[in-house]
């Protein structure tokens, strides 16, 4: 009871089981309540074992209700009080240790279920990006040709007025045309599926109003990762291009142990607030839903730099 009572942590508390049943290799597991399952500490979920292994599970309640399960030798059978006794006097720092388990378990459904709805989102981006270019921006390409076919067919003594509307629906044209392929490129860019970050990055760069030097040394990733850290440095150039007032700016990326680093900075004029706009807020919330951290450093004056960690494990 003294050491159950000095136990601060899940570690502690198995450590003080551990020694009193004298089972090295037994399991706590949580009640989680929302999914009626058990789970680990971290939230994972818990199998407990059928009657048919080598281990056996003590289930401990308070009234009536499931709070955990400890999972450890069935030969601790034969000491059935034993074991009653130990669940009983350690019941209270399984009900407060099963309540963070169930806290994580619900963090970890909420983190799945963002992760979900970005990765729907970049499938709905990616078909919309499809049904544009093979559909209205052909259409376009064919019309422009059309015209064009038009007036080579009209000859030297066509009328002037209609040859000058031919040039003015022809260049309109062509106008159009563009802005669909930049509305293309921003949606889903096909670069960034072709070739990866690296290439994409590089893109945008060269797309810049002030000279990006650019060494991002990385490799292929999940599209979810590739996606994410794009839109990292799209979203970054652009605030550069419209409100650092910049002469020159940054971008780097590596993994580091497992974590995709992206960075962008730039020396202008800082100040940044994310929480003033929905582009940077935005991107914290899809660099969240894949677990990673999205930081803005920007005092007044000194530039800014924005940072994603991703996980690419």
């Amino acid at each position: 009871m003294i050491e159950l009572g000095q136990a601060s942590s899940a570690d502690k508390l198995r450590d003080v089981l551990v020694e009193t049943l004298q089972d090295p290799p037994l399991q706590l597991a949580f009640w989680h309540s929302d999914t009626e399952s058990y789970v680990n500490l971290e939230g994972r979920p818990v199998q407990l074992p059928d009657e048919r292994s080598q281990r056996a599970v003590t289930l401990v309640q308070r009234d009536g209700t499931p709070l955990a399960a400890m999972i450890h030798d069935a030969a601790l059978a034969d000491e059935h009080k034993l074991v009653q006794a130990t669940a009983a006097a350690a019941r209270l720092r399984l009900e407060n240790k099963q309540l963070q388990a169930q806290v994580r378990a619900q963090l970890a459904d909420l983190r799945a279920s963002r992760a979900r709805i970005v990765e729907a989102g970049d499938s709905e981006r990616r078909r919309v990006e499809r049904n544009l270019h093979d559909g209205a921006q052909q259409r376009l390409v064919s019309l422009s040709l059309a015209i064009r076919l038009a007036q080579a067919q009209l000859g030297p003594n066509v009328n002037p007025e209609a040859q000058a509307r031919l040039a003015q629906a022809s260049e309109e044209l062509q106008v159009a045309l563009s802005e669909l392929r930049q509305l293309v490129r921003g949606i889903y860019p096909t670069i960034l599926t072709q070739q990866g970050l690296v290439a994409a990055v590089e893109s945008l760069a060269q797309q810049a109003p002030v000279p990006v030097e650019v060494a991002v040394a990385c490799q292929r990733y999940t599209t979810v990762v590739e996606t994410t850290a794009y839109f990292v440095v799209s979203e970054a150039l652009t605030n550069v291009a419209k409100y650092a007032q910049a002469t020159a700016a940054t971008v780097t990326a590596e993994q580091v142990y497992g974590w995709l680093i992206v960075d962008v900075t730039d020396d202008g004029i800082g100040g940044v607030d994310p929480a003033k706009g929905s582009g940077l807020s935005g991107l914290a919330d899809r660099v969240a839903a894949l677990g990673g951290v999205l930081q803005v450093d920007s005092p007044a004056g000194g530039g800014t730099r924005v940072r994603a960690e991703l996980p690419c494990d």
